[in-house]
């Protein structure tokens, strides 16, 4: 049995926020030898998983 964990949306809104800073931040951060391209393709994908489920409410 699932038990989800409801948030309100000005709480995914707040998640969203984060999220997409620390990609601008990961794409600032010009080092070389850091493999932001992951950690960003994972970001974006939970920036659009919670967009989709904001936009359900």
């Amino acid at each position: 049995m699932s038990h989800a964990v409801h948030q309100s949306d000005s709480e995914l809104e707040t998640e969203r926020q984060l999220l997409e800073a620390a990609v601008a931040e990961a794409r600032a951060d010009q080092r070389l030898g850091v493999p932001h391209d992951q950690v960003r393709t994972e970001m974006l994908q939970e920036i659009e998983r919670l967009k989709r489920k904001i936009s359900k409410h």
